[in-house]
């Protein structure tokens, strides 16, 4: 067939150049993919295959693949009791910090002082007695002798 040759004007001949080099690239580009893409189907196909092969030698005894179903759960079972206790763990924990802010805000609610509030008191009543006591032996009267009493 005889190709056909269309004159192009001179202001498009640059656009359609690099238009032209890019398209190349890009071919390029897609036909190194799809070789890696099908050299890597070859190769899972390969990989597939000997894993066929390994299963098919291997003797499937009912009682191996029961012990073996056997042994991963009771894995299984392992991993299912640990997950559980920690969140029991967590479960209580929460529940005790949601009882010890309920149990603030009941008290609050109610005006009764806190036991730190009551143990704070108490000491500061207890420092308070005892400047008082240290105040009252300081100011007994302290007697003159001879002063307007005749002996």
């Amino acid at each position: 067939m005889a190709e056909k040759t269309v004159k192009v004007p001179e202001f498009l001949r640059e656009p359609l150049e690099a238009a032209q080099a890019r398209l190349e690239t890009f071919e390029a580009d897609t036909q190194r993919v799809l070789k890696e893409l099908v050299q890597k189907g070859r190769s899972s196909s390969r990989d597939i295959g000997e894993l066929m092969h390994k299963l098919s030698k291997q003797d499937w005894n009912v009682e191996q693949v029961r012990a073996r179903v056997e042994k991963r759960l009771g894995k299984l079972r392992a991993q299912g009791v640990e997950l559980a206790t920690e969140w029991s763990d967590r479960a209580r924990s929460e529940a005790v910090e949601r009882l010890a802010e309920l149990q603030q805000r009941v008290i609050a609610f109610l005006g009764v002082a806190t036991r730190d509030q009551v143990e704070e008191l108490s000491k500061e009543l207890d420092r308070l007695s005892r400047k008082l006591e240290r105040g009252k032996r300081a100011k007994r009267p302290v007697r003159r002798h001879g002063a307007g009493v005749s002996p």
